[in-house]
């Protein structure tokens, strides 16, 4: 008869480890789901009343986007609503550019914003022309509101 050996490569510290580590791994990702209720069409981490049912997010879930302009488009529209720039109007957008991002006032606060360069320009030879002018549009950081729009300061 032929003698079969097993030559063990864990010892019993190494063992216990590797278990605490996997049982640790497991309970990190089943804490980051909480528990959420619904009651009607608002969610909370609190049951509201007896009737609240309860959900349970994704670990990876992501917001949707809101709808509507964003960034350039967002200044754009903007510029044509602030500055009253219809199809009949003299001046029209050359161009929209993103700029290097900022930190303005707002709400009495420092805020980072993105901020955006829209350029305009004549569009009709009846008009006097005294050169292009550039508006400043900042951004929220999603870019999805505008926190300040007016003439570019040098």
């Amino acid at each position: 008869m032929t003698e079969v050996r097993i030559d063990i490569f864990f010892t019993a510290p190494a063992i216990r480890t590797a278990l605490i580590a996997t049982g640790l791994a497991l309970a990190s990702t089943l804490a980051g789901a909480q528990t959420m209720y619904r009651c009607g069409n608002v969610y909370s981490q609190t049951p509201c009343a007896s009737d609240a049912t309860t959900v349970r997010p994704h670990v990876n879930a992501v917001a949707d986007t809101a709808p509507g302009p964003q960034g350039a488009e967002l200044c754009s529209a903007t510029a044509v609503r602030e500055l009253g720039l219809d199809d009949g109007a003299p001046v029209q957008i050359a161009s929209v550019a993103k700029a290097p991002a900022e930190v303005i006032q707002y709400a009495d606060k420092p805020t980072a914003t993105r901020k955006y360069l829209v350029n305009l320009q004549v569009k009709s030879a009846l008009v006097v022309y005294d050169g292009p002018r550039t508006y400043a549009c900042h951004l929220s950081e999603d870019e999805r509101r505008v926190l300040k729009f007016g003439v570019r300061r040098p």
